[in-house]
């Protein structure tokens, strides 16, 4: 070990040496005829002795060593031998003279072992006639004795050393001992007789500062490293030499450097030397410290630890445990986890069951029984399983989900209990749900046969019918609603009120469903019971306010609610998502990204995938409504990743349409038609999840040229609406939509019919709606009719901060400023518009349909061409294109940009296996008038080919 810090207590001890070869000088002055170096386990006290030993056989001086241990201690004259052996080689005596010493240890050793009283008339003989001997070498020049680990010295070797300490003031003799201090000496009267104070002289060898931790670091690994790990390895070793040389020693041989120290195998071996080296009482200690966490001086270490007086315990500090032990326990977790290691699953199985009965005897809470519990082999006792559960549901609501299920596994697989075990499962599911909503699946199942065996009432059967409803399992979920309506106590409030939340809740998800059963009669007029529905159902009364009514109140009432809730706490987690849905669907939508990011900054949110992956598919419905398309189709992405399609459920309805949407929008078909590949659960369709789902389905059917499967999917939506009772324009404005694909498919009186009955029924706070129904509107108007309906769809936009459907809009009005002849308005409007859909992603911007109609008639009226594989859009930028139009002036008249049409251009090429311009007009045969109607070549295996009619 490196002598670290030592260089004072180095030169005491030189200084000592030195007074031995002082001519007429006594080497013991001050009558102390002996030093002690006194320090901690491990704190380089042999190191600083073998370095004095050099010192003193480099001087002249004889040198006598002798080094004790535990396991010696009840061996007669063992060190007295030690320093005996070794004095011939210091070149003093005859062979009569050592073969009498061997002779006298031999007698002395026999002696001391028949009989155990250290006064006895023999022994004292004994230890005259040793210490006599040791005495005669004394007269044949400087002697430096040195004894290592004065502590476990066997007790006659003591007596002999303290004849010779008592005889030798005056001559060149120099007694130095090694000792760490103990809780309880091996003989406190020997010792006591023996390190007199009157004739020592002590020397401490404190633990390492920082600084003296950092250049031991910096000796063994060099500077940079130990500059990087030096503050931390001091906080875990207190200085401890022993210790930070392990620590360095796993530092090397650490693949590749670490920013903090590496506590590896050395590590581990050097805590549990030094807890070996101290007394057994410290070993013990520790142990129970590190199974249990308590501090030094708690109640549990008196009782875990074989000690018949507290006041033994209270010796017990940092100089005699090496400094590992603090007032606080183990000074460091590391430390702690090396005590573990060094112990056997029976001993720490033991150590838990001691420490949880007495925790149980007390009164302890669960929380601190808990631990303890799922560290032992069987829960023998009825309790332990409750007190796990227990335990458990308050890890819940703190919001540590993964300390719960570890106590909630544990309890699941010792409890005997059917009913205990029904309400273990059903926690459960709560926690599993909440990290994977696939893993809670399994737990259901139990769930459900404990509700029909009636082992759960309607409290803990709320949460598993939730998941079931999540998952698509509306059968189960009713079923299951029934049997506890049956059984339930009807003069039992608190029973009542779970029903109502309960029923409520699945109305929210399934409308269809429980729109027709009436309400538990036990509660309709208990004031305690509608408060507590009141509470329950919070996050539905709001959606109900804002979509029924389009109370703008709702907003001030779902800021309230979510300034006192978070997605820590399952109920607190629906209502503040219903919350949010509110927010958005009253167009209010700085708010709902605004608590979006609050809520995502709460401690608990990132470590739960459930909750952070329903807030991330808000998170990306609103940026999409906002119009910041790539953020929105990167936040849905993140939202998909963190939860398997089937650990979604029904919700994946929710990233998977606002993922679909942006893409279309980007024009980006390809990916958008890849998201409905994605499976999505049948039932998901009976909850307006499955509306936002069929809205973007059909929005992306409308940009791929299919009016009418884009139409099927609009007039579904509105189906099922108006079956659910829940035909609001601001859940899904279905009416424009099939609006918009009634102008596609040139049904321009029946759509401007259906877009005027939906600006009827909007409400005044679903702005974006109505601007977008003014602007379907408009596209069934003529002439200059159109521009007030877009400017009235621009200030709206302009008010909500839609700015994707803002840029189309303002495409529109920039179309219709120039058909009006207003041609400095159109310039100006139209590069907004351009500018706005940069921003928003947007790569193409298409006029509406009525305005692109007239639009393509300007450039050639008597041409119309469509092409069987192409949409729309692609058949006019073809027919341009084979016209001779430039790209720039096809982008111009079309309102697009220059790379937008060279884009489709190249699709085009590729869809009609053509090469240029010519090429396409050739095949389109735009050399004569009329309307052609050409399919492009089918791709066989050796090629193109006609495509078979």
């Amino acid at each position: 070990m490196e002598l670290t810090e030592r260089s004072c207590q180095l030169s005491l001890l030189e200084g000592r040496l030195a007074d031995l070869f002082r001519t007429g000088a006594s080497p013991t002055p001050t009558g102390r005829t002996m030093t002690v170096l006194t320090g901690p386990v491990g704190s380089g006290k042999t190191t600083l002795l073998q370095a004095f030993a050099r010192r003193a056989c480099e001087s002249g001086a004889r040198f006598l060593g002798a080094s004790a241990s535990r396991a010696e201690r009840t061996v007669p004259l063992e060190v007295i031998r030690q320093l005996l052996r070794v004095a011939p080689l210091s070149g003093a005596g005859n062979p009569d003279t050592w073969a009498r010493l061997g002779r006298l240890l031999d007698a002395g050793a026999l002696t001391w072992a028949d009989t155990d009283d250290t006064d006895h008339e023999e022994t004292a003989r004994a230890t005259a006639a040793i210490g006599g001997a040791l005495l005669e070498m004394t007269t044949q020049g400087p002697l430096v004795i040195a004894v290592d680990d004065v502590h476990h010295v066997d007790v006659p070797s003591l007596r002999c050393l303290d004849y010779l300490a008592r005889r030798i003031s005056g001559l060149p003799v120099l007694i130095v001992l090694t000792e760490a201090p103990r809780a309880s000496p091996w003989r406190p009267d020997v010792h006591a007789e023996l390190l007199q104070p009157a004739r020592l002289h002590r020397i401490r060898l404190p633990l390492l500062t920082a600084e003296g931790t950092f250049q031991l670091l910096a000796r063994r690994l060099g500077v940079p490293v130990a500059r990087t790990i030096a503050e931390e390895s001091h906080r875990i070793t207190g200085g401890n030499p022993l210790l930070v040389q392990a620590l360095a020693e796993d530092q090397a041989a650490a693949p590749r450097p670490a920013d903090r120290p590496v506590a590896g195998e050395s590590f581990r071996e050097a805590v549990l030397s030094c807890l070996y080296r101290c007394d057994h009482l410290v070993l013990n200690a520790a142990r129970v410290l590190a199974v249990t966490g308590e501090p030094l001086h708690g109640n549990l270490l008196s009782h875990l630890v074989d000690v018949r007086s507290r006041a033994t315990l209270g010796a017990i500090d940092g100089a005699t445990s090496a400094g590992l032990l603090n007032e606080q326990g183990l000074r460091h977790p590391t430390v702690s986890q090396a005590v573990i290691d060094g112990m056997t699953a029976e001993e720490r199985a033991r150590l838990h069951l001691e420490a949880a009965c007495l925790l149980h005897e007390d009164g302890t809470p669960p929380a601190r029984i808990a631990p303890h519990l799922v560290g032992i082999d069987e829960l023998a006792e009825p309790w332990m399983a409750q007190t796990l559960l227990d335990a458990a549901e308050q890890a819940l609501l703190d919001g540590e989900v993964e300390t719960a299920l570890r106590y909630l596994r544990r309890a699941n697989r010792g409890c005997a209990g059917e009913c205990l075990r029904a309400r273990i499962r059903s926690a459960l599911a709560r926690a599993e749900w909440r990290l994977d909503p696939q893993a809670a699946i399994p737990h259901l199942i139990g769930v459900v046969t404990a509700i029909r065996a009636g082992h759960l009432g309607s409290q803990q059967a709320a949460g598993p019918i939730q998941y079931l409803l999540w998952h698509g399992e509306v059968d189960k979920a009713v079923e299951l609603v029934n049997h506890l309506s049956e059984r339930a106590d009807r003069s039992d409030p608190r029973s009542a009120a779970d029903q109502l939340v309960t029923t409520g809740w699945m109305s929210t998800f399934y409308p269809g469903v429980m729109v027709d059963r009436p309400a538990p009669a036990a509660a309709a007029r208990d004031p305690l019971t509608l408060a507590r529905v009141k509470r329950g159902l919070a996050g539905a009364t709001l959606l109900s306010a804002v979509l029924v009514r389009g109370d703008a109140t709702a907003v001030e009432q779902a800021e309230r609610a979510l300034s006192t809730t978070g997605l820590d706490d399952e109920p607190n987690m629906w209502n503040a998502i219903c919350a949010l849905i509110a927010m958005i669907y009253a167009d209010r939508l700085d708010l709902a990204d605004d608590w979006c990011d609050r809520l995502g900054r709460n401690a608990a949110t990132p470590r739960h995938p459930t909750p952070s992956a329903t807030l991330a598919a808000l998170r990306a419905a609103v940026t999409g409504r906002l119009g910041d398309l790539p953020r929105a189709e990167k936040l849905a992405d993140e939202a998909l990743s963190q939860l398997s399609p089937k650990g979604w459920g029904v919700v994946i309805g929710i990233p998977l349409a606002v993922r679909m949407r942006a893409l279309t929008f980007m024009d980006e078909l390809d990916a958008a038609a890849a998201c409905l590949q994605v499976p999505v659960p049948p039932a998901m369709f009976e909850t307006p999840i499955g509306l936002h789902y069929l809205h973007a389905r059909g929005v992306h059917a409308l940009a791929a040229g299919n009016p009418e499967a884009a139409l099927a999917d609009f007039q579904l939506c509105g189906q099922l609406m108006n079956r659910w009772r829940l035909d609001f324009s601001g859940l899904i404005p279905w009416r424009t939509e099939s609006a918009r694909s009634l102008l596609r498919m040139g049904r321009r009186q029946q759509a401007g019919k259906l877009v005027r009955d939906e600006l009827a029924r909007l409400r005044p706070v679903h702005v974006r709606h109505r601007a977008a129904a003014l602007r379907v509107l408009a596209a069934t108007e003529d002439g200059p009719d159109r521009i007030p309906h877009l400017r009235s769809a621009v200030r709206l936009l302009r008010q909500c901060g839609d700015r994707m459907e803002l840029a189309h809009n303002l495409t529109d009005l920039g179309h219709a400023y120039q058909q009006a002849g207003d041609r400095q308005q159109a310039r100006v409007t139209t590069r907004a518009a351009r500018a706005l859909a940069e921003e928003c992603g947007i790569p193409v911007l298409r006029p509406s349909v009525s305005t692109a109609r007239r639009g393509d008639a300007e450039g050639r009226p008597d041409t119309t061409v469509v092409i069987h594989g192409l949409n729309d859009a692609e058949c006019r930028v073809a027919t341009l294109a084979a016209q001779g139009h430039t790209n720039r002036e096809i982008a111009e008249r079309l309102f697009l940009t220059v790379s937008a049409i060279e884009q489709r251009l190249t699709r085009i090429y590729r869809k009609l296996d053509v090469n240029s311009r010519g090429e396409l007009a050739a095949r389109l045969r735009l050399n004569r008038a009329g309307a052609t109607v050409l399919d492009p070549p089918l791709r066989g295996p050796d090629g193109p080919g006609p495509r078979p009619r």
